[in-house]
């Protein structure tokens, strides 16, 4: 790992067992007594995703407290409480309301420039590469293309908005952690809450329908585009799913487009 310079530079006590993701190294620690994670970063994507992070300053996600190259000392987030237990004890709704709220702090203007993010476009690379694999994909990417074609309301995403990557603070609230720094229309950022926070759940009858119309309203966002998101999205996610041979997971996608298709063409 290359975790101990980092531990050694700014002064930080070990809090627990260093771990590894696909993408970085992580460890708990404590810095100025306060508990915190040390995270380095093995790709450029995981470092764009710190550059956000920085200049989200705290608002809306967890606080930044030192930042060199890969490596990132953020806020550690203890909190109990978590989104996806609210969905399965019956607060769809809530959830969804709640995950709105916090994607208005990260939407927010800063005075900052911003950071150097990924454009909307490249990232849905994948679903263009997958549009000759079946009539379904090649319908996401015809409605990813015309979303593409005609961004609104510009700004940075968080990127993978969904309710595992939103924790609960008991000091400061809902904040949320892991963006990939993307920059295009706000409305994508709320797409992937619509696949989460399973597919199991995501797939259920009237599920998405229901929980287009609250975030529609809390997010102040067109039903109808929102639902174009989603179908776009979808069709990504499922599109990666394939690449890593996730057959069953990219089906299941699929049928959340599907929905979302259908949903938008009655709007």
């Amino acid at each position: 790992m290359t975790l101990h310079p980092h531990l050694r530079r700014w002064t930080l006590e070990p809090d627990g067992e260093p771990f590894s993701t696909h993408s970085s190294d992580l460890w708990p620690v404590r810095w100025q007594g306060r508990p915190a994670m040390l995270k380095v970063a093995r790709g450029a994507e995981e470092e764009r995703g710190h550059g956000l992070m920085v200049w989200l300053a705290g608002m809306g996600a967890a606080q930044v407290y030192r930042h060199e190259g890969a490596a990132l000392l953020l806020e550690r987030i203890e909190g109990e409480h978590a989104l996806s237990a609210v969905v399965q004890a019956g607060h769809d709704d809530e959830a969804s309301r709640l995950l709105c709220a916090v994607a208005g702090q990260v939407h927010a203007p800063r005075a900052a420039p911003w950071p150097d993010l990924l454009p909307l476009p490249q990232w849905f690379r994948a679903l263009a590469l997958a549009q000759d694999h079946g009539e379904l994909f090649a319908h996401c990417w015809a409605v990813a293309q015309a979303l593409l074609a005609t961004p609104q309301d510009v700004r940075p995403l968080h990127g993978d908005l969904h309710h595992g990557n939103v924790l609960h603070s008991a000091a400061r609230g809902w904040l949320v952690i892991d963006p990939k720094g993307l920059l295009g229309e706000r409305g994508f950022d709320f797409a992937n809450l619509l696949c989460n926070p399973s597919l199991d759940i995501a797939r259920q009858p009237g599920r998405l329908e229901r929980q287009a119309g609250v975030i529609a309203a809390a997010a102040g966002l067109d039903r109808a585009r929102l639902l174009a998101w989603v179908a776009a999205y979808a069709g990504l996610s499922a599109a990666w799913h394939s690449e890593d041979g996730q057959t069953e997971e990219a089906r299941h996608t699929l049928e959340i487009a599907q929905q979302a298709l259908a949903l938008s063409s009655e709007t």
